[in-house]
């Protein structure tokens, strides 16, 4: 049976989603590593490039990369990535090394909305100064109250509700701070009557999951005490998952998708790493079953 190195970055080792994949993939009779991008060393001389483990030594002793939540090190692990393609080693990277930005949801949103989904109206600056000189602009065409987003977060994380233009204006001089204004962006705040994941596994639209948002919270993410129950995938549900997948280059993902008041729907995201703990709460379904599949089906096509 063949090795496998499950690449993550160290603060998530001990979550949910990586050591259920290390039990499922055992279970199945693989060989497996977590590894944390931190403890990988690269070597360049004229011998060409190693990569080393500082505890299991060089990382072409595995025959299958498997790349989960790096996010401070996406660009590192492209490295990691091409140095084990180069050695002809199965890669499973939800296309990091082909996106080369995949925690950007702006880059995404522009790829949502060239693909004709419904994206609820979003405005990005890239400095705080061009922010300041556009906050007319952004009360009158998103009005208040609206949401600042972080471009790269997850799991509901550095979202915040702005009330009103004192408010905004207040968190962006908070934000320039430390430079970061032009690492968020503005979407309006639909009026929704359900929100709901839909979860991509292996290129597949595997099912859905309505999220619920605890009392007093606006979000509604199963980390940050959210909710969820199974519900039936509808026709419009699978079509928008699957178009998204494909828009966003996700083999994996969690679509976030949401009904307004008036019945109308809208994309919000695709989560590139879904969390897939509440959806297994919800379902029932064996989701690190399906990548053990789904690899044990790649490695046999090679």
């Amino acid at each position: 049976m063949a090795k496998i190195a499950l690449l993550i970055q160290r603060a998530f080792t001990d979550s949910f989603e990586p050591q259920s994949l290390l039990e499922a993939f055992k279970s199945a009779g693989w060989s497996i590593d977590l590894l944390a991008v931190e403890d990988i060393h690269a070597i360049f001389d004229v011998n060409g490039d190693t990569f080393i483990h500082k505890e299991k030594g060089n990382l072409d002793q595995y025959d299958i990369l498997l790349v989960r939540e790096v996010f401070l090190y996406s660009k590192y692990t492209i490295n990691i990535i091409e140095y084990m393609r180069h050695k002809g080693k199965l890669v499973v990277d939800n296309n990091l090394s082909l996106v080369k930005h995949t925690m950007n949801k702006v880059t995404d949103g522009q790829k949502i909305v060239q693909a004709g989904l419904p994206f609820p109206k979003t405005i990005y600056c890239p400095t705080f100064t061009n922010y300041m000189a556009n906050m007319s602009y952004i009360q009158k065409e998103i009005g208040f109250p609206l949401l600042l987003k972080h471009k790269a977060a997850g799991k509901g994380s550095s979202i915040f509700k702005m009330n009103d233009r004192l408010d905004l204006e207040n968190k962006l001089i908070d934000l320039n701070e430390d430079r970061a204004a032009g690492r968020y962006y503005i979407q309006e705040m639909l009026d929704l009557k359900a929100d709901y994941r839909v979860l991509v596994i292996a290129d597949q639209v595997v099912g859905a999951m309505q999220r619920i948002p605890k009392q007093g919270e606006f979000r509604a993410n199963f980390s940050l005490g959210g909710t969820v129950k199974p519900v039936v995938l509808t026709d419009e549900m699978r079509d928008i998952a699957a178009r998204a997948a494909i828009a966003t280059d996700s083999n994996f993902g969690g679509v976030d998708i949401v009904y307004t008041t008036d019945n109308k729907p809208y994309l919000l995201e695709v989560n590139r790493t879904p969390g897939f703990e509440g959806f297994m709460s919800a379902h029932g379904i064996d989701i690190p079953k399906l990548f053990v599949d789904y690899i044990e089906k790649l490695y046999d096509k090679r």
